[in-house]
């Protein structure tokens, strides 16, 4: 029998690897031309790491620091009430934080190093997660630019459904 955890740790390293397999299978013109005036995958890439980053190091730094936004008592969100919630959102708020925008010296690496960027950050997550409790996956909290305080399980899908929302928003070249 599968475990949520494991669940949840392949539901991201499946993104991650989604997401990969269609930016390796772009030129390097591709991946860094913008699309319809807005990002290009490169960038989304950046912005994807940008989002998950903070929370990769909350994951594996110590617990103690969640202290601060204290601990609820809720039973978790659903995957599909996330990816709800967060498409209901975005129509009030459709801009990324300037802190989880791709910045220009950012995009000065070569294509190699943005998706090491990436999929390091992802893999770091997918390790992290069997090292959590559920209690502390549903009770730790994390504060989302957006949504609010999540769960640490709410913030991976969290995660998940924003790869997943890029994902669909590629182009197809």
């Amino acid at each position: 029998m599968e475990t949520v955890e494991r669940t949840l740790e392949q539901r991201l390293a499946d993104d991650g690897r989604d997401f990969i397999e269609v930016a390796t299978a772009l030129t390097d013109d591709q991946f860094k031309q913008n699309v319809d005036g807005k990002w290009s995958v490169a960038e989304v890439m950046q912005h994807l790491y940008l989002s998950a980053r903070p929370v990769a190091r909350l994951m594996t730094g110590p617990r103690e620091v969640f202290e601060q936004w204290g601990k609820t008592d809720a039973s978790p969100k659903r995957y599909d009430d996330i990816a709800k919630w967060y498409q209901t959102a975005l129509k009030n708020r459709n801009q990324a934080p300037s802190a989880m925008s791709p910045r220009p010296d950012d995009m000065q690496v070569d294509k190699a190093v943005i998706l090491e960027r990436f999929m390091s950050v992802y893999q770091t997550l997918c390790e992290a997660i069997p090292t959590w409790s559920d209690n502390e996956l549903n009770s730790l909290q994390i504060p989302h630019p957006l949504l609010g305080l999540l769960s640490v399980r709410e913030m991976l899908y969290f995660t998940s459904v924003h790869t997943q929302h890029h994902l669909r928003l590629l182009p197809v070249l």
